[in-house]
């Protein structure tokens, strides 16, 4: 099974790019983020075209999350968070997850504490899942580690300690980040900083050890993030042998 995980910064304004994706790559399941439109205005019938099934949990022009499966979507459900950041299924004999964590805006403000909250709230919510195959994915708007963060020294938003720490006690539960060292997911749009990989490793995948028995490779999608009207986030893929 072939699982992307993708802020795609607006599902309607990034079709041509999915298409790409999709013809290139073949994912059998897509995790988006942050899709930024209401249900009834995704754009349903281009994506069941390509051959999806749709799970999908919008907000109008921010947040949104959504699972596109090649297989029968069941136990959907979304009851972790009132905004649009997070949606789960059953789907070709695994658990998946799409996450959308808040970016926090700046160190020490009120938006910044509630992003801890969510973080260590998610965390005890995962453990329904302790004994599942189960894939994690999404934008958790934290680069874990100092190499995950093109700035020497960084310690802004993303890249705070108690940030990181939140993301420590998440391994320390027993996910495993399997894109560890394997460079960075967002890029800003100002000029030249992909072509200077001036980035943050902010789009991570989590599994258990079970499912990490499986897993035969992970990957950042960056050729599509160099498309025409990218999203500021590339793509990142994983393959697990189900």
């Amino acid at each position: 099974m072939r699982i992307v995980s993708w802020n795609v910064n607006s599902i309607r304004v990034r079709l041509e790019n999915f298409s790409e994706l999709v013809r290139k790559y073949a994912p059998d399941v897509v995790l988006l983020q942050e899709t930024r439109v209401e249900d009834e205005k995704f754009p349903r019938e281009y994506i069941e075209d390509l051959g999806y099934n749709l799970a999908i949990f919008g907000q109008k022009a921010r947040n949104g999350v959504a699972i596109c499966s090649k297989f029968l979507l069941e136990e959907v459900n979304f009851d972790f968070a009132e905004e649009a950041r997070y949606i789960e299924a059953f789907t070709g004999g695994i658990f998946v997850a799409s996450v959308y964590v808040p970016n926090g805006q700046e160190v020490g403000c009120p938006n910044y504490f509630q992003k801890l909250e969510f973080l260590s709230n998610f965390r005890e919510y995962l453990k329904k899942f302790d004994n599942d195959l189960f894939v994690l994915g999404g934008d958790f708007n934290v680069g874990p580690y100092p190499y995950d963060i093109y700035i020497p020294n960084y310690d802004g938003i993303a890249g705070s300690a108690p940030e990181r720490a939140e993301i420590e006690k998440l391994r320390e539960t027993g996910f495993i980040d399997i894109l560890k060292d394997k460079g960075f997911t967002w890029w800003s749009y100002r000029q030249r900083d992909f072509k200077r990989n001036n980035g943050f490793r902010l789009d991570h995948f989590y599994v258990k050890q079970k499912t990490h028995e499986l897993v035969t490779n992970s990957q950042v999608l960056t050729d599509i993030r160099e498309l025409e009207r990218p999203s500021d986030h590339a793509p990142i893929m994983c393959d697990i042998k189900i």
